[in-house]
């Protein structure tokens, strides 16, 4: 009963912000011509901390990711804009650790509209924290998990893709990841479109050395969850069997094989051979002759 209040209370708090500077969308064409597209941003937070102080900087994160994709972000309602974005995000006291250890629960509400959309796009992303022995702090684990939540860590690029050729937020986010790989590991030389200093930007302001492997292998699972066949993806895996982590080869390789194409089962054999971790071998054998 309380979730289901939490719930309401929060979508009347996105319908509120929503309402706010709906007459102010970009309807001008000198507006919509400009190069770099405005979006006005909206965050409203809470957290169970005693002292009702956020840690982390959730506001400030999304405008540097937004800014980076290429957006102009605002703060200003009344000032002209092209898109709208409401993020309602909340964290909330979990699981009881022991003492004074507490779980943090993060709840994060996204509502993206504006210029030339069809209808509203939004999703939700709910991470909870664990405790490890060896893993970082019960908040900090949460906080992770969110910044590697692919619809978190692509944030900018998604929302870039919607307003342009890929409205659905799987089309989004499986451009995202390709755009995004395609920097990381150039190792292939196809033709493709990139706005590269953009991309590169981002990919070292974020510190994505950190979290990148993680954040692709969920974007990976989470692509895979949606339906999106093997071979849109085999271009973003056959990138990845140049990573570093053994987890995201092992990814690769699931899904070329499943693909059945001659020239990935080549390169797959490769792995089979010469792959120096016995579990990525493993996996590529599994998908090679006897």
């Amino acid at each position: 009963m309380m979730d289901n209040l939490k719930y309401i209370l929060g979508l009347a708090i996105l319908g509120l912000f929503v309402g706010i500077g709906e007459a102010s969308f970009a309807d001008q064409e000198a507006l919509l011509n400009e190069e770099q597209p405005t979006i006005h941003v909206i965050v409203h937070g809470s957290t169970w901390k005693t002292r009702g102080r956020i840690f982390y900087d959730i506001e400030g994160t999304i405008r540097k990711k937004l800014s980076l994709a290429g957006f102009q972000a605002i703060h200003d309602v009344k000032k002209p804009h092209h898109y709208q974005l409401v993020v309602q995000y909340d964290e909330e006291r979990g699981a009881h650790y022991g003492a004074e250890l507490w779980g943090t629960t993060i709840n994060a509400s996204f509502l993206f509209r504006g210029a030339g959309m069809e209808e509203p796009l939004s999703w939700k992303i709910r991470e909870i924290s664990t405790n490890t022995v060896s893993g970082p702090a019960p908040y900090l684990d949460a906080v992770l998990k969110l910044e590697t939540h692919p619809h978190y860590f692509f944030l900018g690029s998604m929302l870039k893709r919607m307003t342009k050729d890929a409205g659905i937020q799987s089309a989004a986010l499986t451009q995202a990841v390709k755009e995004f790989v395609w920097v990381v590991y150039p190792a292939i030389a196809e033709g493709v479109s990139l706005e590269r200093g953009r991309i590169q930007d981002h990919f070292m302001e974020f510190s994505q050395r950190v979290y990148q492997e993680v954040a692709l292998q969920r974007a990976l699972d989470e692509l895979i969850y949606q339906g999106i066949p093997d071979d849109t993806l085999a271009p973003i895996a056959e990138r990845l069997l140049d990573s570093n982590d053994p987890q995201s080869r092992i990814r690769a390789v699931q899904i070329l094989g499943r693909t059945q194409n001659a020239a990935f089962l080549e390169k797959i054999q490769k792995v089979a051979t010469d792959d120096p971790i016995r579990a990525v071998r493993q996996a590529a054998q599994r998908f090679t002759p006897l």
